[in-house]
C-alpha cells in the first residue's frame, strides 16, 4: 500500500460522497489493536467541530465497518452518515455547548465506555436532528473501533419483546449486549403497562449494570419522562444530557438534498 505522509497543519479534504469539507490536521496518533493498525487523525473544520478520521496502514477495515453499520439496524437514510453530514449552522444559533459534548463523546469514547456512560439527546421539536446526530456519532465511533452497534426505537423494542419466536429472542439479546446502543424515541411508548415498564427497565438496567454505553434520543427531557422512576433514575445515572435547539432542520436538509439531486439530474442532460 502506498504510504501517504500527513503532518500537523496540512489541509485535507475529508468527507463522503454526499458531503465534503476542508479540515486542518490538528493531531496524529498511531493506533495498533488486534483488528486495526494505522493513525487516528484529528481535524479542525472551520465553522464546524473537531472531527476524527481513522487511516488504516496495511489493514483493510472498510468491509468490517460496512458490516457493522449494516447489522446495526440504523435507518437506511442514516446508516452512512458521518460528521460532515451534520450541519450545525442550520440551527442559526450558538451550539458550542452541544458541539463540545458530542465531540468529547467521539474523541474520548474509551473514557465514556469504561464508565458505561452515554448521551441523552433531547428536544421537544420533531425533526431537530436528534436521531441523525445519534447515528452520526455511532458511525464515527465505528470508524475508530471494532465494536457492535445496535439501533432500535422504543416502540419497536416493545413490539420485539412481545414476540416470543427464536429470532426475536436472539435479536433482543443482541440489543441488550451491544457495545453501543441507540435507543431512539424514549418516552414514545403509548401505554404505561407494567410489562412494558418491566421490559424497558430490564434493558436499561442491564446496560447500566454491565457498563454498556447507550445513546438515548427523546422529545422529552429526563425530568419530563412519564415512566417508571426506576427507569428515569438509571437513564440519569448513565447518560450526559445534550439539549438540542428547538428548530426543525429536517425540512431544510430535505430541501438541500432535493436541490442537489435535481441539479445532478439536470447536469446529466
Amino acid at each position: 500500500m502506498e504510504q501517504v505522509t500527513i503532518k500537523i497543519g496540512d489541509q485535507l479534504q475529508i468527507g463522503t460522497e454526499e458531503c465534503s469539507r476542508m479540515g486542518t490536521v490538528k493531531s496524529i496518533h498511531g493506533i495498533q489493536t488486534d483488528t486495526h493498525q494505522g493513525a487516528l487523525i484529528q481535524f479542525d473544520i472551520n465553522g464546524y467541530w473537531t472531527a476524527d478520521c481513522f487511516y488504516p496502514f496495511g489493514t483493510l477495515t472498510g468491509e468490517r465497518i460496512d458490516e457493522r453499520r449494516k447489522l446495526s439496524g440504523m435507518p437506511a437514510e442514516y446508516v452512512n452518515k458521518q460528521a460532515c453530514s451534520f450541519d450545525w449552522d442550520l440551527y442559526e444559533e450558538d451550539c458550542v455547548a452541544q458541539k463540545k459534548i458530542v465531540n468529547a463523546f467521539i474523541i474520548n469514547f474509551d473514557m465514556f465506555r469504561k464508565q458505561g456512560r452515554g448521551l441523552y439527546i433531547s428536544s421537544s421539536t420533531k425533526g431537530s436532528g436528534k436521531t441523525l446526530l445519534a447515528c452520526v456519532l455511532a458511525n464515527e465511533i465505528i470508524r475508530k473501533q471494532d465494536l457492535s452497534v445496535k439501533f432500535i426505537a422504543v416502540p419497536d423494542y416493545i413490539t420485539l419483546v412481545s414476540q416470543k419466536d427464536e429470532n426475536s429472542m436472539r435479536r433482543k439479546e443482541s440489543i441488550k449486549n451491544a457495545d453501543l446502543l441507540i435507543l431512539d424515541d424514549v418516552g414514545a411508548q403509548l401505554e404505561n403497562k407494567d410489562w412494558i415498564n418491566t421490559a424497558l427497565f430490564q434493558l436499561i438496567n442491564r446496560r447500566c449494570t454491565d457498563l454498556l454505553p447507550t445513546i438515548f434520543t427523546s422529545n422529552f427531557t429526563m425530568e419530563q419522562l412519564r415512566m417508571d422512576e426506576r427507569i428515569k433514575d438509571r437513564i440519569h445515572a448513565m447518560s450526559v444530557p445534550v439539549f438540542m435547539p428547538e428548530k426543525n432542520i429536517r425540512w431544510q436538509q430535505t430541501e438541500k438534498m432535493n436541490r442537489a439531486f435535481l441539479q445532478s439530474v439536470l447536469d446529466e442532460n
